[in-house]
């Protein structure tokens, strides 16, 4: 973590009177995420265990491991146990929602991290705006291609509220730029790497000629694709290559030119804010109010400003 995203989070607790966990009390927390799997989601339960003992509480980390039954039933056993508040981040947007509403019926706290959950009674959520960031994605790719291009599409894990929002954040500003921004593939990766890999290594050579771009809802599948243009002799920037996260891999491949943007999603200002008002939540019954904002584009150009960029190597 570089030293502006440190002083944000060091913020954070300040401001809120939570630093060095003055006012500790132990409180259970469960940290429920959608699958330890995926990087992404490792960077987020680091950050949230920094967090955690800052804070001074129990946290508890659950894995998903991809599956929407096993988040459920963790969820509800975590209740049961006597968690005081809830830090979810849905494997799927609807699937998981039943253990929410159990979690509100049972007048606990809790918040949705990264990914949101479809419930009848609002959930407070924290995390980059998705939509947003998939149109400023697709905006830099009209910027570089004004007459138009063709573009293949690598979408992450169907059900996903993030998934759903990035992929529709691109599609609609593709849209607008008109007809001549033509989508030749559209297929899923599942957010894995060795499946952009193997959509790429697959199409493109199908394909009458090779795509401007290929646009990708994660860091992982574009990873993944650039393996694949490797392998074919591609050279850096041939083919442009977007991705989403800003984990320090694809940072690297954005100083090497493979990469020529990815969305930085500021994790750890968004983990660390979650905690930080749940617990003053539980402590001090303070209003959850969350945090929505819009991703940072990260190019050879600002490559500096990401929030990761220190865990990149020389």
């Amino acid at each position: 973590m570089n030293i502006i995203s440190k002083f944000n989070v060091m913020t954070v607790l300040i401001t809120l009177g939570l630093a060095g966990g003055a006012q500790a009390a132990n409180e259970q927390i469960a940290f429920s995420t959608p699958n330890l799997a995926m990087p992404f989601e490792v960077h987020m339960q680091r950050t949230a265990v920094k967090a955690a003992k800052d804070l001074g509480i129990n946290l508890q980390v659950l894995d998903g491991q991809g599956s929407s039954p096993k988040q459920v039933a963790d969820l509800e056993n975590a209740i049961t146990r006597g968690a005081q508040g809830f830090v979810v981040s849905p494997n799927d947007v609807n699937a998981v929602s039943e253990a929410v509403v159990e979690i509100q019926d049972a007048n606990l706290p809790v918040v949705t991290l990264d990914r949101s959950v479809n419930t009848q009674k609002k959930v407070p959520h924290f995390g980059a705006n998705n939509y947003k960031g998939g149109q400023a994605i697709a905006d830099l790719v009209k910027s570089h291609f004004p007459d138009g291009a063709d573009i293949m599409l690598l979408t992450g894990q169907p059900g996903s509220s993030s998934n759903i929002e990035r992929t529709r954040g691109i599609r609609d500003s593709l849209k607008a730029g008109g007809a001549k921004y033509r989508i030749v593939t559209d297929q899923t990766g599942n957010w894995m790497r060795s499946e952009g890999m193997r959509i790429v290594e697959s199409v493109l050579p199908s394909l009458p000629k090779p795509p401007q771009v290929i646009i990708s809802a994660n860091d992982d599948m574009a990873l993944g694709a650039v393996e694949a243009l490797k392998e074919q002799g591609m050279k850096p920037g041939q083919i442009m290559v977007t991705g989403f996260d800003a984990v320090p891999e694809a940072l690297l491949r954005v100083r090497e030119g493979w990469i020529t943007a990815t969305a930085d999603q500021r994790p750890g200002f968004a983990v660390t804010t979650a905690l930080t008002q749940l617990v003053q939540n539980i402590r001090q019954k303070s209003a959850i109010t969350g945090a929505d904002y819009p991703p940072i584009l990260i190019t050879k150009d600002n490559l500096k400003d990401a929030e990761r960029i220190d865990e990149v190597g020389k």
